[in-house]
């Protein structure tokens, strides 16, 4: 057998990110996390058996030096984000640059500071991670889904600018997640569950199975596309 190929996932100390590195370490990759969260990460490596390093990706010279001391890289998995939901007539400015600085340019950095390791790969990939929020136009979200918005707009303009290198995107609908747990308390989550298709809340390994699928051979073909994995939520409602 080859050499195993190796992906990068930011914000991979919990949640998608974490999931997403279990699924690729079960397919025989090698898997690099990268988070801010640095005794969060440890445990997470550490569990998984795989390379860790605490980043910033809001930092250009730190992303820049991660990257750099790579030998191989086959796959980027642009998973750290962050949202601070708030109302227009109550929102911090302070609060939503950070948003855009980690969802947009932290996005940015990453992918600018791997393309001469991706290019040097015989097939790469770049998978990010958008939001069902990004085309529900839900309220109170401050910028967060202005944020993923642009991200799936990067992700159709870097597929064409970086082809061969194929990239694509995720939209995550309703998942429970550490992030995530707490909108899904009580009665709130037999609410939404009844306001999806499937009649269920996701769970991040079926996120982190379509972003497998993603950088796997068998999506070879897969170039410039946004997946949501929403359960049909964005289809629709099941009620009439």
């Amino acid at each position: 057998m080859g050499e195993k190929k190796h992906a990068v996932i930011t914000g991979g100390a919990q949640g998608l990110g974490y999931s997403s590195a279990e699924s690729l370490i079960s397919d025989g990759w090698n898997v690099s996390l990268i988070d801010l969260n640095t005794e969060k990460l440890r445990q997470s490596a550490a569990a998984l058996d795989c390379e860790y390093s605490t980043v910033d990706i809001t930092d250009v010279e730190a992303v820049n030096n991660f990257f750099l001391q790579l030998p191989r890289l086959d796959a980027l998995i642009n998973n750290a984000g962050i949202w601070k939901p708030q109302r227009l007539d109550a929102i911090s400015i302070t609060d939503q640059k950070l948003v855009i600085d980690v969802n947009i340019f932290g996005t940015l950095h990453c992918v600018k500071a791997a393309l001469k390791l991706l290019q040097s790969s015989p097939s790469s990939s770049i998978v990010n991670l958008s939001s069902l929020a990004a085309m529900t136009n839900s309220p109170n979200l401050g910028l967060y889904a202005a944020s993923k918005s642009a991200i799936e707009t990067l992700t159709r303009q870097w597929a064409l600018e970086l082809a061969p290198i194929r990239v694509n995107a995720v939209g995550p609908g309703l998942i429970l997640t550490e992030g995530t747990s707490e909108n899904y308390k009580g009665q709130a989550r037999e609410m939404r569950e009844k306001a999806i298709p499937v009649g269920r809340v996701g769970e991040p390994n079926d996120v982190a199975d379509v972003v497998s699928f993603l950088v796997s051979d068998a999506a070879s073909y897969v170039n410039g596309q946004i997946i949501y994995i929403d359960g049909g939520l964005s289809a629709g409602t099941p009620q009439r």
